[in-house]
C-alpha cells in the first residue's frame, strides 16, 4: 500500500507592523469541473511517477521563490513551476501544489511576489523549501511592494494579481497580471537534474 504523501514544506516569517485583511479561501476550497479519467503512463522505470519526476527534472529552470501575506505574517515557498504568459497584458503563470497552504491563500484579486533566485542565493531557496539553513545564514529579507513581500537581492522580482485559477491535477494554476517588474545584478541560480547548477556548470565546464 503506497503511503499518503506529505505536504511540501513551506516557510513562515512575521513580518511586524504590517496589517492587512485576509483574503477568502483559496483555489483549495473551489470546485472544478470533473478530471479526466486516469490512463496508463508510458514511461520507462519500475516506479511511473518517479520516472516521470526524473524525466521532467531534465529541463532546466531557474529557481522562484513565491511569497504572499496574510495580516501579519509572510507565506513563501520556492518553487520552479513560473512562467510568463504575454506581454499584453502583462501576464505570468505559477504553479502551486494544492495540498500547501499558498494555494489556499491564493484566490482571484489577491496577489503574489515571485522573485528569482541568483547564483548566490540557494540557501535561501533551501530554507524557503523546508530544509535547514547553514549556520549562520543571514535572515531573508523582504521588500513590500504593492503590499505584497518580495525577496530583497533577487535576480529579478515581480508583483502579480490572480486574475483567473485554473484546475491543474495535483496542482493549481494561478495566472496574474503583473503591476510590478524589476531587474537586480548578478546570474541565475539554475536547477537541473534534482540539483541545484549555475552557467557554464550543467556540462563540467
Amino acid at each position: 500500500m503506497t503511503a499518503r504523501p506529505t505536504p511540501p514544506t513551506e516557510f513562515n516569517l512575521p513580518l511586524s507592523g504590517v496589517a492587512v485583511w485576509a483574503g477568502p479561501e483559496g483555489i483549495g476550497e473551489t470546485p472544478f469541473d470533473d478530471a479526466p479519467p486516469p490512463q496508463a503512463l508510458e514511461i520507462e522505470g519500475d516506479d511511473p511517477g518517479v520516472a516521470l519526476r526524473r524525466t521532467l527534472g531534465m529541463f532546466a529552470t531557474g529557481v522562484t521563490i513565491i511569497t504572499t501575506r496574510v495580516g501579519e505574517q509572510v507565506h513563501g515557498m520556492t518553487a520552479n513551476a513560473f512562467m510568463s504568459v504575454s506581454l499584453e497584458p502583462p501576464l505570468v503563470l505559477i504553479s502551486v501544489d494544492r495540498r500547501t497552504k499558498m494555494c489556499r491563500m491564493l484566490h482571484e484579486g489577491s496577489t503574489y511576489g515571485v522573485s528569482v533566485l541568483c547564483e548566490t542565493q540557494s540557501g535561501l531557496s533551501d530554507r524557503f523549501a523546508g530544509r535547514p539553513a547553514a549556520p549562520g545564514a543571514p535572515e531573508p529579507r523582504f521588500e513590500v511592494i504593492h503590499d505584497t513581500p518580495v525577496v530583497d537581492g533577487a535576480l529579478a522580482g515581480f508583483v502579480a494579481r490572480v486574475v483567473r485559477s485554473y484546475w491543474g491535477g495535483d496542482h493549481s494554476l494561478f495566472l496574474g497580471r503583473v503591476e510590478f517588474a524589476r531587474t537586480g545584478e548578478g546570474a541565475p541560480l539554475l536547477f537541473h537534474g534534482g540539483r541545484y547548477e549555475r552557467l557554464g556548470t550543467a556540462n563540467g565546464a
